[in-house]
């Protein structure tokens, strides 16, 4: 009987030592694997994008214009301005009115063109060419190279030196413009309440666009 328990201590410790022998070749034989990427799978780093950037524009080639200006003016003279210069521009470049300039008759606001004469008329100008109706009034109004008034740019004052043309006619002319932009021709002017054919074939030599 002795001897049949040592043989079942016996069988039972090999089963125990050939268990243990299988345990661990199973994990010898257990390799640990990565899929690698092939060459052509390999993931290549995307190069970043290169923000567009908008070209420079190119700068704006600055315009000039030339005005003579001359009357009651501290400075008379021909002046070299930037093109959509305003005539108080003009006045402050020139030092300024003198003490007898009739200011009140300028449109001080008014964008100047090439080319053009300004008279600034004196105060005793004025008065005189009012007293007496005067048309030579227009040798000190702004004017086209041919002595014509540019009703286009005129101010009231200038406007009020063409023959026929009063302060509220005038003052139509500037409303018109204002509302509905430049003349493209004189014969625009008709368009003017107030002005029809007939006052129109008299100033038509006076005016220009």
């Amino acid at each position: 009987m002795r001897n049949y328990f040592r043989v079942l201590i016996y069988i039972l410790i090999s089963l125990m030592v050939i268990c243990c022998f299988s345990a661990c070749a199973g994990s010898e034989g257990d390799t640990l694997t990565m899929d690698m990427p092939s060459e052509d799978e390999a993931t290549v780093p995307e190069t970043p994008a290169i923000a567009e950037t908008d070209p420079e524009p190119a700068e704006k080639e600055d315009k000039y214009i030339y005005v003579f200006l001359c009357g009651a003016v501290q400075n008379p003279g021909v002046y070299e301005l930037p093109e959509g210069s305003r005539l108080f521009e003009l006045l402050e470049r020139a030092g300024g009115m003198r003490g007898d300039a009739a200011a009140d008759a300028l449109n001080q606001a008014e964008i100047l063109s090439d080319g053009k004469q300004i008279r600034i008329p004196t105060v005793d100008e004025i008065n005189a060419s009012a007293a007496t109706g005067d048309s030579q009034a227009g040798a000190f109004a702004p004017s086209h190279q041919d002595g014509r008034i540019n009703i286009n740019t005129a101010s009231l004052s200038d406007l009020m030196t063409i023959n026929g043309i009063g302060e509220t006619r005038a003052q139509a002319i500037i409303d018109y413009r204002e509302e509905h932009g430049s003349f493209a021709t004189i014969e625009d002017i008709k368009l003017v309440n107030g002005i029809k054919d007939g006052l129109f074939n008299k100033i038509k030599d006076q005016i220009t666009v």
